[in-house]
């Protein structure tokens, strides 16, 4: 397993030639200065998944301001690789040797169609790559996860900060070097003051990339997730998606008509519009008019109640409530109920952050959050970020002090939503910012993205690009969801959303066309396939294997499998694009037990097989679909 280690500057001085002393701890080590300020690294270590955690604390216990800090690699290790052939010719390369040394980035949640899709950076020796998130959003151009790999050893890494965040990769002759930290991160440290900086998660692999990606998944699943854990939920929601501005009393109505239909959705999403100062009554005005935001008051325009008569409606059905804030927002129209970070001095920034870094304005934020989430019975909290940060935060910087009010705005994000899940034992929380622009690990051990990408706000976005976005989320993370509508009555499109998490896009907003009792939906095809997603929903969060390379092109198949290995049960969903003039893709799913006998369900067809677990590990198993742009799913459990 790796050992934790980091570096940084002092005064100018690298950190391998600092006079320090160093000393072992239960929980890892701490490196005291000459002066005395100390950083101390927690570590712990996950054996059974191959995981070691460490994040550092940074301490000036003495009277006097510290040094200057800078060059802060907050992860700073060299992971062993045989070196690579020869370079040649670079276009035929990797022609003929697939497996030299690559560095695997994901793209980050940039609301097009290639959001969550993966690119190998081919290292030679003495070259290197970096990676950095864009404007304080730690999943924003950059997803914060990577893996390095050569013939299937490697390591996977993760970037433990939900702020400006650098990496790079430098490859040596038998090696490569990992370095990440903030990115402006260049400070003294004031008497007696202490902060964390980010965390660093790595995991270290021999037996390919298949096992280390779902030791991973399993090492969120069981150890840091919240979902699953004490009183909460065991899966991510499958939810009904409304506009905050739909009045109380339509909820209702729209409510019971889904609970007479039978549809087994679990959660009513409020999303944004549902509080003071807003009056928009059509579906034009109220998307135009939800940014402003700041008051967190109900709005008794829309909901004279306060939600009371939907509040009880869902308790007596058993469902579960979930609501949108952005409580770090303050629109320009909207009085400031706290102290706030300014980007311009003109005056003329219109939105506006909270001074989060501030440790009372943390307190009124948990205080004011709280409120709504008591008087409701919030079961899932849902946390946007639609402002860009990274230049509140440096425009606040004191001379000499660059990055410390981003670290210290981080520092009180983790506190606040420490405090909600501490405050709320049933409470699970969903980190939106932008649709997925703030997935990393810290967030990541706090919440669930419910909404990876605001790529499915687009009314006509493609089913292709939602299976290639399931596929490399499923790589990294075993809980995510996605958003899908509106279109019922498409099996295709329904089951390329088929994820953790869905919330479905109907009957959203005011006008008649989203009214439940008015609109023309196909309500037997709903039942059969909402219960459908339900009955196989667990089995997102279990071992995942991509069935063939993930693509985006139409003229291609996707394919996933999804097994647990606890009871050797699972599901293969496959589909065949558009355009794909290939009827059978041969396949070979993995996890299964070479002496036993595995039962096979086709739920479009009924067709029931049998095979041996060795047979589909030595032969595979072929998929057949006759028809272009069309899916199947595969049940299977071993006998």
């Amino acid at each position: 397993m790796i050992k934790p280690s980091f570096s940084f500057s002092y005064n100018g001085v690298p950190f391998d030639k600092l006079e320090k002393r160093i000393e072992e701890t239960p929980d890892g080590f701490t490196v005291t200065l000459a002066d005395g300020v100390r950083v101390e690294c927690i570590a712990d270590f996950h054996e059974e998944y191959g995981v070691t955690h460490w994040v550092n604390y940074w301490k000036n216990p003495t009277d006097s301001p510290s040094g200057q800090i800078s060059d802060i690699y907050d992860c700073d290790v060299t992971v062993p690789f045989d070196p690579d052939p020869p370079v040649t010719r670079k276009n035929r390369q990797a022609t003929w040797e697939p497996e030299t040394f690559r560095v695997v980035k994901t793209t980050g949640a940039n609301v097009r169609e290639d959001d969550l899709s993966t690119k190998e950076v081919r290292l030679w020796a003495g070259q290197e790559t970096e990676s950095h998130c864009a404007y304080g959003r730690s999943a924003l151009e950059n997803f914060p996860f990577f893996d390095l790999t050569r013939k299937g050893k490697g390591v996977l890494v993760a970037v433990g900060w939900t702020g400006q965040w650098k990496a790079r990769f430098i490859r040596n002759e038998d090696s490569c070097r990992v370095v990440f930290g903030i990115e402006h991160a260049n400070f003294y440290l004031k008497p007696g003051e202490c902060l964390r900086t980010a965390s660093a998660t790595v995991l270290e692999y021999r037996d390919g990339q298949d096992k280390a990606h779902n030791a991973f998944r399993r090492y969120i699943k069981d150890v840091i997730s919240p979902v699953g854990k004490g009183q909460r939920p065991q899966t991510p929601p499958f939810s009904g998606l409304f506009w905050g501005g739909v009045p109380s009393s339509e909820m209702v109505r729209r409510w019971n008509g889904i609970i007479s239909e039978k549809l087994p959705l679990d959660t009513c999403w409020i999303d944004a519009g549902w509080y003071e100062p807003l009056r928009s009554v059509t579906t034009a005005t109220q998307s135009a008019d939800w940014p402003i935001v700041g008051t967190w008051r109900i709005n008794e325009f829309y909901h004279p109640d306060r939600y009371r008569g939907l509040s009880e409606l869902l308790k007596k059905n058993g469902k579960n409530f979930l609501m949108w804030f952005e409580p770090e927002r303050i629109h320009s129209d909207v009085e400031k109920w706290t102290k706030t970070l300014i980007k311009n001095d003109d005056g003329k920034d219109g939105s506006v952050i909270i001074a989060l870094n501030d440790d009372e304005v943390l307190s009124d934020l948990i205080e004011k959050v709280s409120a709504v989430i008591e008087e409701l019975g919030l079961g899932w909290y849902r946390q946007d970020f639609n402002i860009l940060p990274l230049d509140f935060w440096l425009r606040a910087d004191e001379e000499g002090r660059s990055g410390v009010t981003e670290i210290r705005y981080i520092n009180n994000l983790y506190k606040f939503w420490d405090s909600l899940l501490e405050r709320f034992p049933r409470l699970l929380i969903d980190d939106c910012a932008g649709g997925g622009q703030r997935i990393d690990i810290e967030m990541l051990s706090r919440s669930v993205p419910l909404w990876r990408s605001d790529y499915q706000c687009m009314w006509d976005c493609v089913p292709e690009a939602n299976q290639m976005q399931n596929t490399c989320a499923a790589w990294w993370m075993p809980w995510s969801g996605i958003g899908y509508g509106p279109t019922l009555g498409d099996t295709y499109s329904f089951r390329s959303a088929y994820t953790g998490g869905i919330a479905v896009r109907t009957w959203e907003h005011t006008d008649p066309e989203w009214n439940f009792e008015n609109a023309d939906v196909p309500f037997d095809w709903a039942r059969k396939y909402f219960s459908e997603y339900v009955s196989v929903r667990r089995y997102f969060g279990e071992d995942f294997y991509s069935l063939i390379p993930n693509s985006k092109e139409n003229t291609s198949w996707n394919a996933q499998q999804f097994h647990d290995p606890a009871d050797q049960s699972g599901v293969i969903l496959a589909f065949r694009r558009a355009r794909c003039p290939f009827s059978v893709l041969h396949a070979k799913p993995q996890g299964f037990d070479a002496e036993a006998e595995y039962e096979f369900t086709d739920e479009d067809s009924g067709r029931v097989f049998t095979v041996k677990g060795s047979r589909l590990l030595e032969n595979g198993l072929d998929l057949t679909l006759n028809e272009p742009r069309s899916s199947l799913l595969l049940r299977y459990k071993k006998l």
